[in-house]
């Protein structure tokens, strides 16, 4: 990066819990920073007070922390150039909007709500683009300013009337936009709060934001904030808008497509690795068959050049796989640290260390993880069909499980090799499938009809907790039980 000292952040605004596509995009700033020994800014981003979310911040900070990205200045962690919520810095940006005034970039405008409503219904009517009329441009300065000590008003930007403005985004190329579709944008509320754009403007110049990395959603922002970077006088970064994160249906990610949130993904049981792992492909490619990456790998691979323009799918499946691989990287010790938090307190945590090998290699989730392993800890339930194997009635099932009674009932030692002869055998004499001779007996010893190895969960269960389960079974299809 030659001798510029990089400097990037990542601006959420407290609106709701920390999003999945927000992620994506503070990954990138992450990732960007570490490559160039840079520094990595943390700003909220609050000027629109109507839609602030109590605890958001919160969520943001667990959140990037649970996922393993930090920052160097922030709200929390101070800086040198404190504070770090746009709330926080008002003068700042008040007398920002002044300085604009004063040099004639920017004027008071004085028109009522009403009056710009009435102004955009008849554009509207006409067929013309709905933009301020620039009614109070011209307004001799002093007279403005006299007028501003005692009339509500707002200022806005003074944006020429011909032309183009344009960026060469690192990651677009060249964009342009021409200034007649751009109205005198307000810069100052009437209530002395800036808009998203001055604000956003002022802060990159202050905090010597070296580049500017967000999501496309910006984009059509973007010439306003050049016209501001242009009327301060200022270098506006270089730029890019990263594509967005997409549903199935090819908009934008949001709630109708499932979770988005990243504490709802934590609370189902996903690693932040491979979160990270995921979320860092979803619009970027390696250039190579290598899918599996750490948070270090990515620092070392990641680049910016090698981001795409087309919007990345959320593949809630892709996402299962690749947890599923993250699980199975994971020691046991570290697994077993991992479902603490999903896992009643009352769980034998030895007999949970001996069962995990049996569903560490499809898991899913460590939800999963708990559910198929619940077995061992506590009573199992089940609507008496389930126990059914497919295209046989309640008579058959209820004959597959006396069998498996009485022959499991007699064998010593209880374990894997012999509980699989036994259920061998029993399949042989009644000439079915594997699958469906067992099916009965893993739905009355699990509750399910999938999860661990059916002998292993079996030796781990016991025998008499086995016996007693088949019994169980057997009385609920109305039959009486084997080993009373």
């Amino acid at each position: 990066m030659g001798f510029v000292t990089v400097r990037v952040r990542f601006a959420p605004s407290p609106t709701g819990s920390l999003h999945i596509g927000s992620v994506r995009t503070t990954l990138y700033n992450y990732l960007f920073a570490k490559q160039n020994k840079g520094t990595l800014v943390l700003r909220v981003e609050d000027t629109d007070q109507d839609r602030l979310v109590e605890g958001a911040i919160d969520s943001i900070y667990d959140g990037l922390k649970w996922l393993g990205i930090d920052w160097d200045e922030g709200p929390r962690e101070g800086g040198p150039h404190a504070p770090y919520i746009q709330s926080q810095r008002l003068p700042m940006y008040q007398k920002a909007a002044q300085d604009l005034v004063d040099a004639g970039a920017a004027y008071y405008c004085f028109c009522s709500p009403e009056r710009l409503a009435a102004m955009r219904a008849q554009q509207q009517a006409r067929k013309e683009i709905t933009r301020y009329d620039g009614l109070h441009r011209n307004v001799d300065p002093k007279e403005a300013a006299e007028k501003a000590k005692t009339e509500r008003h707002v200022v806005r930007l003074k944006v020429p009337d011909e032309g183009v403005v344009g960026i060469d985004d690192l990651v677009y190329g060249r964009v342009e936009w021409p200034l007649k579709t751009i109205e005198d944008q307000i810069i100052l509320k009437s209530d002395g709060f800036p808009t998203y754009h001055l604000a956003v403007v002022v802060d990159d110049h202050v905090m010597g934001i070296t580049h500017i990395f967000r999501g496309e959603d910006w984009l059509p922002s973007t010439p306003k904030h050049v016209l501001i970077f242009d009327a301060f006088g200022w270098t506006m970064p270089p730029i890019a808008h990263f594509p967005n994160v997409l549903g199935a249906d090819n908009k934008k990610l949001s709630k109708r497509h499932g979770a988005t949130k990243v504490e709802q993904f934590r609370a189902d049981g996903y690693l932040p690795e491979a979160m990270i792992n995921y979320l860092a492909l979803i619009g970027w490619a390696p250039g190579t068959e290598e899918e599996i990456f750490s948070i270090d790998d990515l620092v070392q691979k990641w680049r910016i050049e090698q981001v795409q323009k087309a919007g990345g799918k959320f593949d809630r499946e892709r996402l299962d796989w690749f947890n599923g691989v993250w699980i199975r990287r994971l020691s046991l010790d570290e697994l077993l640290r991992r479902l603490q938090q999903f896992i009643p307190a009352d769980w034998d945590r030895d007999l949970l260390r001996r069962a995990l090998p049996y569903v560490q290699e499809r898991a899913r989730t460590l939800v999963e993880m708990r559910d198929q392993l619940g077995f061992l800890f506590g009573e199992v339930s089940y609507a008496p069909d389930a126990l059914l194997p497919k295209g046989r009635d309640r008579a058959a099932a209820a004959e597959a499980l006396t069998r498996a009674a009485r022959n499991l009932r007699d064998i010593k030692p209880f374990d894997h090799d012999a509980i699989e002869a036994v259920l061998r055998r029993n399949n042989d004499e009644l000439g079915w499938k594997m699958r469906d001779s067992t099916h009965p007996v893993r739905v009355a010893v699990t509750g399910r009809d999938a999860g661990p190895p059916l002998f292993e969960s079996m030796d781990l269960l016991g025998k008499d907790r086995t016996l007693e389960r088949i019994d169980r079974a057997l009385e609920a299809l109305g039959r009486g039980a084997v080993n009373a």
